[in-house]
């Protein structure tokens, strides 16, 4: 867009003016490392979701008693999601 900007026409800049998108098309994806996100024991989901809390963690890895790796998220409305690792 363009515009113009001055107190007369005569002394009026042209400027031109932009607006940044409502929703970002792309997002920076970021790892950080960290030991306390693993559980070192099998767990059931109620005490997975107890200890990613107390460790205030968003995501939080563990095993189900039947040994199959579970991830849990937490999503920005801070809802607590299961996901099974493949």
């Amino acid at each position: 867009m363009q515009t113009a900007v001055g107190l007369t026409e005569k002394t009026a800049v042209a400027v031109v003016v932009h607006r940044y998108p409502a929703v970002a098309k792309t997002t920076e994806v970021h790892l950080v490392r960290s030991d306390d996100a693993v559980a070192m024991r099998p767990m059931t989901l109620e005490e997975a979701i107890k200890e990613a809390r107390f460790r205030d963690r968003d995501v939080f890895v563990f095993r189900d008693p039947k040994a199959k790796v579970m991830v849990l998220h937490r999503t920005r409305d801070g809802k607590m999601e299961l996901i099974e690792a493949p």
